[in-house]
């Protein structure tokens, strides 16, 4: 009698998130990402950022959590506005969470800034901990989504609001169209100039932005993990959009 065969492994579709994909493409492009965002954005990025902390009602005293937080820029967002008592960064990527902390010190605020290594999937912390969990360009890069909506909501003390800032569709199909000429021509080529030729990690990232769900798909999926409340504002013609879902 032989022994059953394995199957072969699948292979990823374009822009589908897997573990391994994720970590190797951003363990590659970690000193090259923060130039890379500001210049595929023109430097709106940050104008996207300071948008999505400022519609996270963020109170004086409350706790932060900042989910695939890269290189740290939402993170220290949120810490220069003075508000938070702590805000914590994690990322499952070293490398990138390496370049966050050589910008802690740049912070004047006072708010202590910590970074730590955690997979927003199945989070190390207790229940009802924080009261603003944030994750900005990272969810569309999480193979489980399902899986984080039910550890944020874990997570997130009643009344607390997750706060998602990501690539979505413009709603002006002309608009929508131009965009994705940009996303499939500029995105690649610039990332592959940057990096050195790593034309396929950036070519990821294209893909990716095209298979996430738009903003009302979004919506419905946040609405079926139990938030109570979801809304959603469209930064930038809707190249962007910033959910928030409350507890």
């Amino acid at each position: 009698m032989t022994e059953p065969t394995a199957p072969e492994p699948r292979e990823a579709a374009p822009g589908e998130a897997t573990s391994e994909r994720v970590r190797g493409i951003f363990s590659g492009i970690a000193t090259n990402y923060d130039a890379f965002n500001l210049l595929s954005s023109f430097g709106i990025d940050r104008i996207w950022r300071r948008r999505a902390v400022g519609l996270s009602r963020l109170r004086k005293g409350e706790r932060v959590l900042d989910l695939c937080a890269g290189t740290g820029d939402l993170s220290l967002v949120y810490a220069k506005t003075g508000l938070p008592s702590e805000v914590l960064g994690t990322d499952f990527v070293p490398e990138m969470l390496a370049v966050a902390e050589g910008k802690v010190g740049k912070v004047a605020s006072g708010v202590p800034v910590r970074f730590s290594q955690a997979d927003a999937q199945d989070l190390p912390f207790d229940d009802r901990s924080f009261d603003v969990v944030s994750v900005a360009f990272g969810v569309r890069n999480l193979p489980d989504r399902a899986a984080n909506f039910r550890e944020v909501r874990r997570v997130l003390k009643p009344g607390g609001r997750y706060v998602i800032l990501e690539f979505s569709r413009p709603p002006f199909p002309p608009f929508r169209w131009l965009y994705h000429a940009y996303l499939r021509l500029v995105i690649p080529t610039l990332g592959s100039l940057l990096s050195g030729g790593d034309r396929a990690s950036f070519q990821y990232l294209n893909d990716s932005i095209l298979r996430f769900p738009n903003q009302p798909a979004l919506a419905a999926e946040l609405r079926a993990a139990g938030f109570d409340v979801v809304d959603w504002n469209n930064v930038s013609f809707g190249i962007v959009a910033v959910h928030v879902a409350t507890v």
